[in-house]
């Protein structure tokens, strides 16, 4: 013979205050409850969640629970169904108002640029200390020769020197910034 207590007497004793009592419900149909909202989301995870609201809606509507044959569970089991479909519309209406948003631009990955800017931050302090390290008269052959991509025959123009002293200035400038920078500069093709 079963010594359990019936659910009716359970939800009496939790509902007035007996927290165990409502503990012994929830253990007694969980797994009915989680199996028929699996059957119904599909999602582990989903489910679980469907169960939590389930109990969470018994207790919500305690006065009106209604047993059948003395059972809670046919109960439970509607409350499941009608839990799930309310989650079912809010997907629906979710998915419906994300439909009419317009599609928005890939947007790259925040850490990626912020990385590329350290990087370029810290390379351009290496350029500049290395810089430093140049005569001025160099400095200005490197600034308008690679920088500002002027011609060769222009910079000496501008310096007022000749083109060979402008080449040989560049050519030193170069060996000495790689030499600083400890890496192979791309040497760009310098117009003559």
């Amino acid at each position: 013979m079963d010594e359990s207590p019936s659910d009716a007497a359970l939800w009496l004793e939790a509902v007035s205050g007996t927290e165990s009592s409502f503990g012994v419900v929830y253990d007694r149909y969980r797994r009915h409850i989680f199996r028929k909202a699996y059957a119904r989301v599909r999602n582990v995870h989903d489910a679980e969640d469907v169960v939590a609201m389930v109990f969470l809606e018994a207790w919500r509507k305690r006065s009106e629970v209604r047993f059948v044959d003395g059972s809670l569970r046919p109960w439970l089991l509607v409350v499941t169904v009608n839990v799930t479909l309310n989650r079912e519309r809010t997907d629906r209406r979710y998915r419906r108002l994300l439909s009419k948003l317009p599609a928005g631009e890939h947007v790259p990955d925040a850490s990626t640029a912020v990385h590329d800017m350290i990087e370029h931050q810290e390379s351009a302090a290496d350029i500049q200390v290395a810089m430093a390290k140049l005569s001025a008269a160099e400095q200005r052959i490197v600034e308008l020769c690679l920088v500002e991509e002027l011609p060769l025959a222009a910079a000496a123009a501008a310096l007022d020197i000749p083109v060979g002293t402008v080449k040989s200035r560049l050519h030193r400038a170069r060996k000495r910034l790689r030499v600083e920078l400890g890496t192979t500069l791309t040497a760009r093709e310098v117009p003559s």
